[in-house]
């Protein structure tokens, strides 16, 4: 009978455990970090489409968008046995606040379709255009899973997304306000992959901006990571940009921090090991463009190449961000590495 008695005594002591770090999950504040605690190998792909109503830039990992335009997301994660059910938590976060919830200002929610039966729907400035998205949350919300945020369950079933695999699923997401909404605060958004119990696997955050000129905002932004002179930018012609944005102070860089910076930076993107010359093919093409063909003999060799490009692309984009073939090119550059990291 004592054994007994010390049996559930000590399954109530353990249950109570249970619900006390449950809890202290659901109160947690977001982390803005990336990671993939769980294995799963969790990943997002933006490929911004031509004339879209949203860019990205890929320096800034930020996304440029305006209020009420659909932009997908292709979410992929790697199967693990057994297979359990996963779902996605996805939340606006402040950059400098993360304990503050964002909220939809009184103007746009005043003038919101009273059609939507949601009250949770209505409020939330994210929406989800996949079904079985469920809203979470309220006004009052700082932790995780107490803030507003959408949760969608992910398909674990659909084989036509598997790839060594990997299950990919394609998701829809538009907001209903803007930065300008709530005093221009830098926001992020948080992406959670979550199992059954609502512990998170992994995570991703993407920079956001929702603003009415996607590109000048992006080239002015991307200006102030290089420290260039801001010059002024031709206003949108289909929609009116934000009154009131001042320009931002820059500092001059001279001729020899420039030749300073880039000496060291050939020195650290160096490696130490090289490929043989000849798994390296260069050709060109009948329309006059150039083809390369890289063959190592380790993942790791062609993931630093393809980095290299990158880092390439990247700062010819920073230097003439008015170049969309060069933009085009590094985004095919990123795209490229996503698919070498799904190789076996």
């Amino acid at each position: 009978m004592k054994l007994y008695q010390f049996y559930v005594r000590k399954q109530s002591v353990l249950r109570e455990m249970m619900l006390q770090d449950l809890q202290s999950h659901v109160n947690t504040l977001p982390k803005l970090e990336n990671h993939n605690l769980g294995g799963y190998n969790f990943s997002m792909v933006l490929d911004e489409p031509p004339k879209s109503h949203w860019m990205f830039s890929v320096a800034l990992n930020k996304l440029y968008i305006r209020m009420d335009k659909i932009f997908n997301v292709d979410v992929q994660f790697k199967a693990k046995m057994p297979i359990q059910p996963l779902s996605l938590r996805v939340f606006l976060c402040f950059v400098k606040d993360v304990s503050g919830p964002v909220l939809r200002c009184q103007n746009h929610l005043s003038v919101e379709s009273t059609s939507i039966p949601n009250i949770k729907e209505r409020e939330s400035l994210l929406r989800c255009e996949n079904p079985n998205t469920v809203y979470c949350g309220s006004a009052q919300g700082k932790g995780i899973s107490e803030r507003y945020s959408v949760l969608i369950p992910l398909n674990m079933c659909r084989s036509g997304n598997r790839s060594a695999g990997y299950v990919r699923q394609t998701l829809a997401f538009k907001f209903v306000c803007q930065n300008s909404c709530f005093g221009r605060k830098e926001t992020c958004l948080v992406f959670c992959l979550e199992n059954a119990s609502g512990d998170i696997v992994g995570q991703q955050v993407l920079n956001v901006k929702i603003c009415t000129c996607p590109k000048r905002d992006r080239n002015q932004d991307e200006r102030q990571l290089t420290g260039k002179k801001r010059k002024s930018e031709p206003a949108c012609s289909d929609e009116e940009d934000e009154p009131d944005v001042k320009p931002a102070k820059t500092r001059r860089r001279t001729a020899s921090y420039r030749r300073k910076v880039k000496e060291e930076t050939e020195s650290n993107d160096s490696n130490d090991e090289e490929m043989p010359a000849s798994e390296w093919q260069v050709s060109r093409t009948a329309d006059g463009e150039y083809r390369l063909s890289i063959t190592c003999p380790k993942k790791d060799w062609l993931l630093q190449s393809i980095d290299g490009m990158i880092k390439e692309a990247a700062a010819g984009v920073l230097q003439c961000p008015n170049q969309a073939k060069l933009r085009r090119h590094a985004h095919k550059l990123v795209s490229l590495k996503k698919r070498a990291c799904d190789l076996p």
